[in-house]
């Protein structure tokens, strides 16, 4: 990253336990990516920071005092933001989870990952990924091997190059780390993973994982 790119995604934070505040805080302001422009403990002043400096990234948790931080997500999508949102909760019931990601989620991350990863996940979001957290996404694969049921069939059969990067998607890695990975170019991974959207019928990866899974893809 060079110095004219730093401090490009300006960042709030919504997180009611004290030392996780802090530490968040710690790490966003010792990377030079980041603005930090505000920190609250509550919805009421997540919602009030979200709706004045309009970031680009909200760092939220679930369970707050006075509500829940999925409806902070949701006011992006009310209010019409540019904002990117990433759960950072303790929260790992498959209910909170799913109603967090249909909510517009781009990323699922748990408070006790380590905060290399974390802001690893944070760029990697900002640039198209994923990122979910190893422990929910093993959730969400039980999840849908559980609820599928004999008849399923998928639309249209998917390659097995195609197989292979939606696991890699699954995994939270970004579309230029799948082209080194498979030492494959940029642009075809691009290509497959628009190919892998049509043949499921969905417009998103988030999407794409929800209805590989139910398929039994993944």
């Amino acid at each position: 990253m060079t110095k004219e790119e730093m401090n490009n995604y300006s960042l709030i934070i919504v997180e009611d336990d004290a030392d996780i505040r802090q530490r968040l805080s710690y790490m966003i302001e010792s990377h030079d990516a980041f603005n930090l422009l505000a920190v609250e403990s509550t919805l009421a002043g997540g919602l009030a920071a979200l709706k004045r400096y309009k970031p680009d990234i909200l760092l939220a948790d679930i369970g707050l005092p006075d509500g829940s931080g999925i409806d902070l997500i949701k006011a992006i999508s009310r209010w019409h933001l540019d904002c990117e949102a990433m759960v950072i909760s303790g929260f790992q019931d498959e209910y909170t989870v799913f109603d967090a990601l249909e909510a517009g989620a781009k990323a699922y991350i748990l408070k006790h990952d380590k905060s290399s990863r974390i802001t690893d996940a944070i760029l990697m979001m900002m640039e198209g990924g994923a990122p979910i957290s190893p422990v929910i996404a093993r959730l969400m694969l039980q999840r849908f091997q559980h609820a599928q049921t004999p008849d399923q069939v998928v639309p249209e059969a998917l390659t097995e190059r195609q197989i292979k990067i939606l696991k890699l998607v699954s995994q939270g890695f970004s579309s230029k780390e799948i082209s080194e990975k498979l030492d494959i170019k940029y642009y075809t991974v691009t290509t497959h993973i628009k190919n892998i959207y049509t043949k499921l019928q969905v417009n998103s990866r988030t999407e794409a994982l929800h209805e590989a899974m139910k398929l039994g893809l993944l």
